[in-house]
């Protein structure tokens, strides 16, 4: 994975993208192999999810096809109702997806805060987690469909 191209909301321009083209706003996540921050794009000034994951401890952790099965899913998937990866890039030291942004919280942050929803909230999340799911489950069937027929030549 080298270097990769960020396609503008504005246009259809494609710029090369590395970590100097953002700034780091704060931590919104940690994980096993590094930080999720908030970022902004210096040029558009649009805000992203970056995670940032060290090479060293996916190595270390014996991750590399994990963390590689990850990056080709999300590049794969587009949907309202899934986050998606806009960019991926690496240097010598870590990975780097850049995803969108949601800050309105997931379904366990909504459901600790009002205790219980009412039933159009239950209805709509449902629908709205039926619906992200049947997405990537006939996603990931087109995937392994592709891949048949490419191995199977």
């Amino acid at each position: 994975m080298g270097n990769c191209t960020l396609k503008s909301t504005e246009s259809e321009d494609q710029t090369v993208i590395s970590i100097s083209n953002f700034t780091q706003k704060n931590v919104i996540g940690k994980g096993g192999f590094g930080k999720v921050w908030m970022v902004e794009n210096k040029k558009s000034k649009s805000l992203y999810a970056m995670k940032i994951m060290s090479k060293a401890k996916i190595i270390a952790k014996k991750s590399v096809q994990s963390v590689m099965n990850e990056l080709q899913l999300l590049s794969q998937l587009k949907h309202n109702f899934i986050i998606n990866m806009q960019a991926a890039f690496q240097d010598r030291d870590n990975l780097y997806l850049v995803m969108d942004l949601l800050t309105g919280g997931d379904l366990r942050y909504h459901l600790c805060k009002q205790r219980k929803f009412t039933e159009e909230q239950t209805s709509t999340q449902k629908q709205t987690k039926q619906n992200s799911l049947w997405f990537v489950q006939s996603s990931l069937w087109n995937i392994y469909m592709l891949m048949e027929f490419f191995i199977g030549m």
